[in-house]
């Protein structure tokens, strides 16, 4: 078969493949094992990129390096570069500043590099979970694991090349069973998911298939072998489970794509089925699937930030705009670069070059949208981010508070100090502060303290780890960070220092991504093993307040903040407030409020009855003096989502706290 010969049932199984992404990540719903599309794409790409170079057997191995990563260059780099550049400016433009932001960032700008797996890896992103679905390039792992595989291809292939085709088959198949082994026993299912020697047996399936069949005559009864194939692909896209790629999951698809392509090469031109794979629409899908797949994800991700993809009609025109996208980038973008005359004349180091040159370029524009945000930005978050999430506080002259980080198991630590200043200290405490992220949540009010004070912080925390939270059960994970955070406390808080244990200690009516409800919150706090478990934290607190107060220290207990059903920074702007997480809006019934925090008060009041010298600050009435709370008033905010300080907030709470403080005994 010449190597320039059409494939037509490629592109069909391309268009397979993508459809089953975009469907997946639509809803999961509409087809559970959609994901399990990527692995048909790896595969595919292991036996066509074999199959497109086969015919250098004359190039010495610079000239066929060279040649290869001219065509690999040429083929992913400028719709890639194109898509991540003009999706990082509608991420900047229409996505509010959040924690996740961070993420999103450093996973756009490493995939233009081909390293985004390895952050979404190092900032524990886990594909299944809610956070990568508001990530605009989470998508871009797969294309990492293929561009690191590109790395090692040319040293394997090259020796079928030479001739040498027993030595490549050997090679190839030794890495692949040992990717396979270590797939098959991979403890951590997340490193297993996103990094290449998990997955590398995958790719090198496609490429095996090319290096044992190619040259061989057809199998026989090929449409058994194609039907048996195509139901497996069926079995896998309708029943594959998230954290089972890419093994076991992976199996069903990579023997359903290899049948596939080996049944092809024997099925007739007459054949039915080779005339189904030869339509139209799904060739066509198939030679855009490239783009569709760069392009859908980011569509989709926007629409989840601003109006929402919940119901048909905004998923179906997620849909059209992904698809409409992918058409101009593969008729402007792809094709031009692939098949333009002079692309085609230059010198294929000069294609290098330039494909270099393409990514570095689109690297510094991307860099510099980011850099640009509060200016380019059409979210008030990101434009007022002062009162949102940030802004350090400065006092006269060069007074201001220096933060060094140290580490606390399982969390992070900030020790804030004043520095530059030439009045006095007015508060000698040292004041330590651990719990969850409520507790840097109140990092602007505890920067404003050390400023006026001249006190020292301490400030300790890790995610969903509040102490003596109340309404879940501490993890392994979360019981070590108290024990750690609370002997660092005992061995350096001297008599009359300060403890702030503030944490979320009511249900949550809605996250930054979820919608919970109202009922569901007042249901869990009247539920019988809540009451049992906010029983059973009292008691083990109640001894470590008791070494705390032998030492001399203050510990002083948050008294609940209000939580509401919608977060502030996502409903903030004329292009989200119609978002369906925004229904349940930023008021609450003080009401409501008062029934959400009663049970916890209650135990506060028991426990300071058995430990003397016990505190608990209130902040409500500053936040809700009146029979209504809000999250923003007069159009400022005061929490940053549905129960996180705003910037803003914290500041009105600066007079309170201090008063606290200073009554202290």
């Amino acid at each position: 078969m010449p190597r320039t010969s059409y494939l037509a049932h490629i592109d069909t199984l391309r268009a397979v493949a993508v459809v089953a992404v975009v469907l997946y990540h639509l809803d999961p719903r509409l087809l559970p094992g959609g994901f399990v599309g990527v692995d048909v794409f790896f595969v595919i790409s292991g036996y066509i990129v074999s199959r497109s170079v086969s015919h250098m057997g004359g190039a010495s191995f610079l000239g066929f390096v060279t040649q290869f990563y001219a065509r690999r260059l040429q083929r992913i780099v400028p719709a890639l570069a194109v898509c991540l550049v003009a999706a990082t400016l509608l991420t900047v433009m229409f996505i509010p500043y959040a924690w996740l932001s961070g993420t999103s960032q450093r996973t756009g700008l490493a995939a233009f590099f081909g390293f985004s797996n390895l952050v979404l890896l190092s900032t524990a992103s886990d594909y299944f979970s809610p956070r990568s679905e508001f990530n605009s390039f989470t998508h871009t792992w797969s294309l990492g694991v293929e561009e690191q595989y590109y790395l090692v291809f040319p040293f394997l292939f090259f020796f079928w090349l030479r001739g040498r085709r027993w030595l490549a088959t050997a090679l190839f198949g030794l890495a692949a069973l040992a990717s396979f082994a270590l797939a098959a026993m991979a403890a951590e299912p997340v490193r297993a998911f996103f990094l290449l020697q998990f997955r590398f047996w995958e790719l090198a399936a496609g490429a095996l298939l090319f290096l044992l069949a190619e040259h061989r005559a057809p199998i026989r009864h090929a449409l058994p072998v194609a039907w048996l194939s195509l139901a497996m692909l069926a079995v896998a896209l309708a029943t594959a489970s998230p954290g089972s790629t890419p093994f076991p999951g992976a199996v069903l698809p990579v023997l359903g794509t290899l049948g596939v392509i080996l049944a092809f090469r024997a099925l007739p031109e007459a054949s039915g089925l080779r005339r189904g794979f030869a339509h139209p629409v799904p060739t066509y899908l198939g030679r855009i699937s490239y783009s569709l797949y760069l392009w859908h994800w980011p569509v989709f991700v926007l629409f989840r930030w601003t109006v929402g993809l919940e119901g048909a009609v905004p998923m179906a025109a997620a849909a059209v705009v992904s698809v409409g996208a992918a058409a101009l980038s593969y008729r402007w973008v792809e094709t031009p670069a692939r098949r333009s005359p002079m692309v085609v004349r230059l010198p294929r180091p000069w294609v290098v070059a330039a494909g270099v040159g393409v990514l570095l370029v689109g690297w510094g524009a991307a860099s510099g949208i980011w850099a640009l945000r509060p200016v380019v930005s059409l979210s008030t978050v990101n434009r007022n981010a002062g009162e949102w999430f940030g802004g350090a506080p400065r006092g006269a002259g060069g007074c201001r508070v220096a933060g060094t980080s140290f580490p606390v198991l399982h969390g992070a630590g900030a020790r804030l100090a004043r520095t530059g200043c030439e009045e006095p200290a007015t508060l000698a405490r040292r004041i330590f502060v651990v719990g969850d992220s409520h507790a840097f949540a109140y990092e602007t009010m505890l920067r404003q303290l050390v400023l006026e004070t001249g006190a020292r912080v301490d400030l300790m925390s890790a995610g969903g780890c509040g102490v003596l939270g109340l309404v879940e059960e501490p993890s392994a994970t979360c019981r070590a960070f108290e024990e750690a955070a609370m002997a660092t406390v005992l061995a350096t808080a001297a008599p009359g220092d300060v403890l702030f244990l503030p944490a979320l200690r009511v249900p949550r009516i809605a996250d930054q991504f979820v919608l919970l409800g109202e009922a569901a919150a007042r249901a869990r706090v009247a539920d019988p093993a809540t009451a049992a478990r906010r029983v059973r934290q009292a008691e083990a607190f109640a001894g470590l307040a008791a070494r705390l107060a032998e030492r001399g220290v203050v510990v002083v207990l948050e008294a609940p903040l209000p939580v509401f059903a919608a977060p502030a920074f996502r409903c903030a702007d004329w292009f989200n407030r119609a978002n369906p997480i925004c229904a349940g809006g930023l008021a609450m019934q003080r009401a409501t409020v008062e029934v959400l925090r009663a049970p916890v008060l209650e135990t506060f009041a028991r426990l300071g009855a058995a430990v003397p010298g016990l505190h608990v600050w209130d902040p409500l009435p500053e936040l809700c003096p009146g029979e209504t709370c809000h999250a923003v008033r007069d159009g400022r905010p005061l929490f940053f989502d549905g129960d996180h300080l705003s910037s803003l907030g914290n500041r009105v709470l600066v007079p309170s706290f201090g008063r606290l403080l200073a009554g202290l005994k």
